[in-house]
Parts: structure tokens; sequence; C-alpha cells
């Protein structure tokens, strides 16, 4: 069978010595950029202060936790952490960057998770800021503040050789963690640059957490690498995570404020985005020339949406750039170029070699672009056809932490996401262990999910699931808390009638669950098969509807 892969555009040369993220840091920390911690700062701080910071938090690390340690933290978007994250590097320490509570988690199982991933990760230290400090009474291990490292220690020396462990949003059983060098982010942040392209007076706004790898790679250490001296000046607005969750439009009137150039959002913002439109006033978005899409199913009809929203207020379509990505590249796969105009496509079932993808009549697919710097993409089989994604990196984990690392032959990451080749760019179809067979028909979960009108089950807090008996089964949160039986009884038929009109296929199950209980990751992803173990369950149910 013959294999179509896309190389990267290289512009090194692939036995270019890698250069470790704290290289990267170094050298901005020689220029004029800045990064705008909103959360507890007014006024900017420079990037020579924060390495200078990170300087004061590598002594004490060194003087309290010993170097070369492992330190379990959940990261926060402050300055005390950021000066953290960046000593404890510097000091030669492993960093395990733990998920944040995640949505409809009790503390107690929480606490539970908190203690298995600081034993997997061999972490006899826990760093939180302030309020997870209040919320944690019966820690795994001894917990210090980000605010203590900024006290510094006794003078020492520090190397830096340090790593980051990013663990498995919503990670079940034994949990997964993804060793990364420093050398792997460091290509993975350099890689993005190349491909953002940052110029003189570029400025970046971000709301992601640090917690996540979008946030912490994608829009944290990238925008502060590119305050080195020979991208010229760059600025950086840290919003928090849940600002955005509290009102959405808070992102964009930052960017409009700062006048940002460069952001990075999941989907799932946009559409937030647009649904709040009403609220968010006067914007001059301008100046936004990279907006990248990731971390979830980019969808065709929310970028349009959201151009049509906001181009009045000066947002240009050719600043939408839908990328690929995953933990396991340290963040970033593909991505459309800025300035070159994303495409879809749209395919029937026979494309796809008779396999149906949601719809009974086409399917759209958002391309998510070639491959970045030094990535090499690779589905098996003709252009076209479907298959696993996958990719060789400079930025590839080094190995997993609870699970065993297995590349092909040749060195390449075989992924669990499905998706097909067309015109030198990857178009991603969904997670291989998230599809929902039905008579021989693939069927996949963003696209149910979708095809729901407006009204019918509260925005945003939809799954498509695999039923316990078979099928396709529908879990959502009710648009009112205050629903009687017989009205969750009716809106579970229409509900099952919408996806057969847009699918062709009926559902074997519909439930509800209670507000605010529908299983996310802390970056806003669906939890899908941990849902589907829920509606198994069957014991956190709002309302249950099976048809015959």
């Amino acid at each position: 069978m013959s294999t179509l892969t896309l190389e990267s555009p290289m512009t090194v040369p692939r036995d270019t010595a890698r250069r470790s993220v704290l290289d990267l840091l170094e050298d901005a920390a020689s220029g004029h950029g800045t990064v705008r911690f909103l959360a507890s700062d007014t006024e900017a701080t420079s990037i020579s202060t924060l390495w200078a910071q990170s300087g004061d938090a590598a002594r004490w690390i060194t003087d309290t936790v010993g170097a070369g340690s492992t330190i379990a933290a959940l990261l926060s978007n402050t300055r005390p952490c950021a000066a953290f994250l960046i000593g404890a590097w510097r000091a030669g320490c492993t960093v395990a960057s733990l998920p944040l509570p995640g949505r409809g988690i009790s503390i107690e199982s929480y606490l539970e998770q908190l203690g298995r991933f600081c034993a997997a990760a061999g972490a006899e230290t826990l760093m939180v800021d302030a309020a997870h400090a209040r919320l944690i009474e019966s820690p795994p291990v001894p917990v210090h503040t980000y605010d203590e490292v900024l006290s510094g220690g006794p003078t020492c020396p520090f190397d830096g050789g340090g790593a980051l462990v990013q663990f498995t949003s919503g990670s079940l059983g034994t949990p997964k963690g993804i060793f990364l060098s420093l050398e792997a982010v460091g290509a993975n942040v350099e890689a993005i640059i190349s491909t953002i392209e940052p110029d003189v007076g570029d400025s970046s706004c971000s709301w992601l957490p640090l917690s996540h790898d979008m946030g912490l790679i994608g829009l944290f250490l990238t925008p502060l690498a590119a305050g080195a001296p020979r991208f010229g000046h760059h600025d950086l607005v840290l919003m928090t995570p849940e600002k955005f969750v509290t009102n959405p439009n808070s992102w964009l009137r930052t960017c409009s404020e700062f006048g940002s150039t460069f952001t990075v959002v999941p989907n799932f913002a946009l559409e937030l985005a647009v649904r709040t439109a009403k609220r968010a006033g006067s914007l001059d978005l301008s100046r936004v020339r990279v907006c990248i899409v990731g971390s979830e199913s980019v969808r065709a009809d929310t970028l349009k949406r959201f151009t049509d929203t906001y181009a009045p207020h000066g947002f240009q379509p050719r600043a939408f750039c839908p990328a690929y990505g995953m933990a396991e590249a340290t963040v970033a796969v593909t991505a459309v170029r800025p300035q070159q105009h994303w495409r879809a496509m749209s395919f029937d079932g026979a494309s796809f070699g008779g396999a149906s993808f949601g719809g009974p009549d086409s399917h759209t697919l958002v391309s998510t672009g070639p491959p970045i710097d030094g990535v090499d993409v690779r589905v098996p089989g003709p252009e076209g056809a479907v298959g696993q994604i996958e990719f060789r990196s400079p930025s590839l984990l080094d190995r997993y932490i609870g699970a065993e690392l297995r590349l092909t032959d040749d060195g390449y990451f075989r992924t669990s996401d499905l998706g097909l080749v067309d015109g030198g760019e990857l178009f991603v179809i969904g997670r291989s262990d998230e599809v929902i067979i039905v008579a021989g028909r693939n069927l996949y979960p963003a696209d149910i999910e979708t095809a729901l009108p407006d009204g019918m089950v509260r925005p945003g807090c939809v799954a498509a699931v695999e039923a316990p008996g078979g099928g396709l089964a529908i879990v959502a949160e009710a648009t009112s808390s205050r629903m009687e039986p017989t009205e969750l009884d009716r809106v579970c038929r229409s509900i099952r009638g919408a996806v057969a009109v847009a699918t062709g296929v009926g559902a074997a199950t519909v439930a509800f669950v209670h507000r605010g209980t529908l299983l996310k990751t802390p970056s806003g992803k669906l939890r899908r098969l941990a849902i589907r173990t829920v509606l198994a369950e069957g014991e956190s149910l709002l309302w249950r509807k099976d048809f015959a």
C-alpha cells in the first residue's frame, strides 16, 4: 500500500543542534519584550525582569526542594508561577504540569487524582497558587505557593537541564504523563515562531491556562521567545481562563484594547464569542493578523459565523490559521500559514470508501494546513484515503510515564486520530476511539453534536457517545434546570428526531445530566469516554430515554 507523506518546508537543516527553550528565553531576556499578567499586575513586566525573578526562584527551589528534583505544579496565569516554572528548569528540575480541576469532578475525586499524578511522576512537592492551596486540605505531598519562590535563596550555581511532563487531561485509571526535554519544547517554540513570522510591533493576547499545552507552549513560551532582539519588540497580555469563562467578550475586548496581533483559541471560544457578540461593545480587531484555532475539531460554520459577526469590527478572515497538534508533539504539528485563506472541503460517503461521517449526504472538513518546520506527517494509503495520522518531529516526547512509547520502524508516532491528506494539507476527522459504529456506518461525535438546532440543549453542552447496548447515544445538559419529566421526555424525542434528520441514524438513547456536570477537561474539551461511562452507570443522570 502506497503512503503519501507531507514533509515540512524546512527553513533550517535537520542536523542543526536543537536549542533548549531556556536558551530561547535567555535570548529574549536581552531584548525589549514584555508580559502583562492581568490577574495580578497593573504594569507590564519586562522579560529581562521575569528572567531575573526566575533566578530568585531557582535559588529558592535549590535551597528548599533541591536541584534536579521532580516538582508537580498546578500552573496558573500569574507572574510568580511564571518565575517558578522558568526557575525550576534553570535549577535542573522536571516540572510535572497537572490538570486543574475539571468540570463535574468533586474535590474528593480531584485530590485522589492529584495523588495518582504525583506518585506517577515521582514528585515529592506540589506547587500551587494561594487559591488552590486553600482548596487542598489533605495534599498528597507537601505544598508550597508560588509567592514563596520570589523570596530567593542562597547564591548557588545552576545550569538548567530540566524537563516538562504534561499529563493528559481527564486521565482515567493509571495516569499517563508525557515527558518532554527542554530541547523538544524549544524546537516546537521555534517552529511556531517560524510559522507566525513575528515582526516589530507584534503583540499577543491569551486567556488559555498555562496548565494546558496550547496555553503554555503556544501562547506563553512562544510569545516570550518572540521577544528576542532579532524579532523586535513583542508584548504578551496574559488573562486568566476564569475571566474568559465568566465573560467571553473579555478576550476580544483585551485584544482590541492592547492592539493584539496574535492569539490562539479552541473552536468553542469562537462559538461563545458569536453567541455573546451583542454584549461585546465597540471593538477594533483590525490588528489581529494571526488567530490559530486548534485543540479540538475546527468547524467551517464556526469560522464563517465569527467572521460575519466581527468583520464590522475589523476582523479579517485570513487571520484564521486552523491547526492540529497534541501534547506528544509538545503541541503543534500542522497549521495553515498566516494570511493564506483556510480551506474547507465537502466529501460524500463514496469519497471515504463507503464510510459515512455524520450526515447522510456530505461531510465538511477544515484543513489544518501543512506540517510546521521540522515535522513530517503521513496517513497510510493514497491521497484522500482515511487513515490513522502519523508524524515524526524534533518535538516528539522522549517517553511516556505510566505507559510504553511505541514508534514505527522509521520513527513515526502513530496517533489515535483519523484524517486524510489532500493538496498537501492535513484534514482531521476525529479520534478513532470515539468513533460510533451504527449498522456499519462510522459516525463522528463532533458532526452529531453540532447538528442539533439552537434551543434544544444548553449551548456547548452535548456529547455524542456509544450507547451502553450499542448504537448512538446523546448526553446533554438541559436548557433549564426546572424542566418537568414530561418536558424532558418530549425534548429527548425532539433531539432524536433532529439527529435522525441530520445523520440518517436514530439515537438509541438520549439522556440529560444536571447543569454544570457534563464532563469536560479544564480546557473545555468534552471527555466523551468518561461521559460514556457515566451513561452506562446511570447514577448521575437527570433523565434517560431509551428507544426500542
